[in-house]
This record gives C-alpha cells, sequence and structure tokens, in this order.
C-alpha cells in the first residue's frame, strides 16, 4: 500500500512492461528521456528509483552513452523480468540494475549525479524517507527530478497533448482519465511531503501537458 492509496493497484512485471511499451506511454517515456538526456552531467552516475523493468533508462542510454545508469527498484521480478530491453539490447545491457527500497538505498552517499523518479513516487509506502535518501544518494550540487500525473490537469490539457502527439482525443482522454484515478497526485501531495522531508529548496511545475515535475 501507498501513502496516497488507500489499495495497491501496481500492475505484474508483464503487464508493467506491455503498459509502458504502448502508444501514449512510450511517447510519455520519450519526452522524458529526452529532458533527462539534456539535462544530466556528462559522465555521471544516474539513479533512477522505481525503475520499473528500467525502460526509460534503456531509451536515455540510446541519447547519452557517457552516462552511467543505474535502476533501483524494490521488486527483483521488475528488474529482472526477461523483456526488459528486450528490443534495444545494447542499450538495456548498459542499465545497471540493483534491488533496493527507496526508504533505505543500498547506495554510498553522495554516489550519483542526478537522481530520478518516474511514476514511481506515489507507489512508495515512505515518501518522505523516500525523498530524503534521494537527497543523501545524490552529490550536493546534482538535481533530483520527480516525475507523476497530474491530477490536476483536465480537458484542455489532455486535448493539447493528443494534438502534440497526433493521436485522437478520446484515445488520450481515456488513457489519462485511467491513469489519473490511482496513479495521479495533487500539487499539495508533493508540496506535502517535500515540507515533511524538511527540503525547502524545490520548485514543482506542470509539463508535457498531463504530467507534475519537482526538481530539488
Amino acid at each position: 500500500m501507498s501513502a496516497f492509496f488507500p489499495f495497491e493497484l501496481e500492475p505484474p512485471p508483464w503487464l508493467y512492461h506491455v503498459l509502458v511499451r504502448l502508444g501514449l506511454m512510450q511517447r510519455l517515456y520519450r519526452r522524458l528521456a529526452a529532458d533527462v538526456a539534456a539535462a544530466a552531467p556528462p559522465g555521471g552516475l544516474l539513479i533512477d528509483v522505481g525503475a520499473g523493468t528500467g525502460q526509460l533508462l534503456t531509451i536515455v542510454a540510446q541519447q547519452r552513452p557517457d552516462l552511467r545508469l543505474l535502476a533501483v527498484d524494490y521488486s527483483p521480478a521488475m528488474l529482472r523480468h526477461p523483456w526488459a530491453g528486450a528490443k534495444q539490447p545494447a542499450a538495456s545491457d548498459r542499465v545497471w540494475r540493483l534491488v533496493g527500497d527507496a526508504a533505505a538505498l543500498p547506495l554510498a552517499p553522495a554516489c550519483g549525479a542526478m537522481g530520478l523518479a518516474t511514476f514511481s513516487f506515489h507507489t512508495w509506502q515512505q515518501p518522505v524517507q523516500g525523498l530524503q535518501e534521494m537527497r543523501r544518494v545524490v552529490r550536493a550540487n546534482g538535481q533530483i527530478w520527480i516525475y507523476e500525473m497530474n491530477r490536476e490537469a483536465g480537458l484542455a490539457q489532455w486535448r493539447a497533448l493528443a494534438q502534440e502527439e497526433a493521436l485522437p482525443f478520446f484515445l488520450v482522454a481515456a488513457g489519462c482519465k485511467l491513469l489519473s484515478w490511482h496513479h495521479a497526485l495533487r500539487a499539495g501531495d508533493l508540496s506535502a511531503s517535500f515540507r515533511q522531508a524538511g527540503i525547502k529548496d524545490w520548485d514543482l511545475q506542470p509539463v508535457h501537458q498531463i504530467l507534475w515535475r519537482a526538481v530539488f
């Protein structure tokens, strides 16, 4: 059970892998990979917490061969799923995988140049501890990005995303509505967690029409 939802509704590894390869989710992942690839410092270690099967880092690996990439997830089944990286074996081989809980990352302090959590923060049982752990393992001048679905996005944002991606509006709207039911957060959810974690220097912005990006 997460700290934000009263019951668990996360897909098993095989279904997760299928979902992230569908049209809308794959396009969102490619948008985020472009963001990360443009911002990550040269040659640094990028730590993705709650990485699932490591699909996002596999895309980043194709764009930034200089980076060291570490996928951390509490589920061994996710990290070891035989389909992970099946279509990009060379890029997938560059992604290290580590089993670990966001609230107690098995990593040395300040080992990472940049931290990332994409669509996983809402699943954390201890989000405050998770934020503190990410701050611990990323060096002092390194940024940490948290991406989540924006529950406050509505029809105007869904329509804009559909137009940008040249997708039928009803498909985008249906996908957003389904995802927002158990995967989307309000600004107040994120703000409260940051305050409780004692993190003062952070910024929250709506991005890519239907997402939040919190940076600290």
